[in-house]
Parts: structure tokens; C-alpha cells; sequence
């Protein structure tokens, strides 16, 4: 599970916060703090917390405007990679269309960035994707996608280094 829980950010995480994303600028903090406990939450549901989804969360944390440094993001955060709520109470205060589908699209996102998607967080995708009253199809399609995407983003690093 979350071998090493947030006592220090990686190394590779952002620590500012002055490259926040303007899509986050119209939320509350409450929103935005539940959909980081979203990304988290589906993060942990297979267990195991990989460095480059972990590098990617604190990312994203710093583009909502949020910091780590704060206590009560840092303990949401370590809350959910110790081990996850249900998804439905986690992403409740998420009530807003378009952040319901930038929590979708980040959670795939996030979840796929070790290069795998566990059925455990396929399973919670589903899960968020029908809470949420997405198109269900379009859903899986996202998912398949994204896993295509970064197949062939491998493939072509691979033939790059054979030149």
C-alpha cells in the first residue's frame, strides 16, 4: 500500500505552488480537496502506491493551488494512500460537471502512470464513472485509450533506442 506514506514530498515533486491551473480557480477548497482525496483514493485502491503516480499527485495537488505543506491536505491525502474510503463519500462534495469529468480523466490518467491498471482501480473508475453519470461507453473507451496511447508512446521509445 503506501509503503512510504507523505512524511516528505519526492524528490521530484513540485513545491511551489505558483503554477496553478486556471480550470481550478472557481472552486471551493472543499471541491478541490475532494477530488486530490479522488485522485488518491484511486491511486491506492490496488494497494501499492508507485513513484511516478505518487510524483504525479503531488503535481497535481500544487496545479489545484493546494499544498501538501497544508494539514489538511497532507492528512486527506495520507487518509486515502493508507487506505481508501469509499469512493462514493470521497468524491460527494464534487458536484460540478466539469470538474466530475476532470476528476475522471485525472484518475485515469494517474492510475495508468506506471504504466498498468490494476482491476482494483479499473473496478473504482467504473465505480466514479457511473456516480458520476458519464456516458459508461465513453468511459471505457477513455480508459482503453489512454492505456493505447501510452503503449505506443512505449513502442516508439523503444524503436527510438534500437536507432
Amino acid at each position: 500500500m503506501a509503503d512510504e506514506v507523505l512524511d516528505t514530498p519526492p524528490q521530484d515533486a513540485p513545491q511551489d505552488t505558483s503554477a496553478n491551473n486556471p480550470l481550478f480557480d472557481d472552486f471551493s477548497r472543499e471541491e478541490l480537496l475532494a477530488f486530490i482525496r479522488g485522485v488518491a483514493n484511486i491511486i491506492a485502491a490496488d494497494g501499492k502506491v508507485a513513484e511516478e503516480e505518487r510524483i504525479m499527485l503531488y503535481g497535481l495537488i500544487r496545479q489545484t493551488g493546494l499544498s501538501i505543506l497544508d494539514e489538511d491536505v497532507r492528512s486527506a491525502v495520507e487518509a486515502e494512500l493508507a487506505g481508501p474510503s469509499p469512493i462514493e463519500k470521497v468524491i460527494k462534495p464534487v458536484t460540478n460537471p466539469l470538474l466530475r469529468r476532470a476528476l475522471y480523466q485525472t484518475c485515469v490518467e494517474v492510475a495508468v502512470a506506471d504504466g498498468h491498471l490494476a482491476d482494483e482501480e479499473r473496478i473504482k473508475l467504473v465505480e466514479v464513472a457511473g456516480l458520476f453519470g458519464l456516458n459508461s461507453d465513453a468511459a471505457r473507451d477513455f480508459i482503453q485509450w489512454t492505456l493505447d496511447s501510452i503503449a505506443v508512446e512505449q513502442r516508439g521509445a523503444e524503436i527510438i533506442a534500437k536507432l
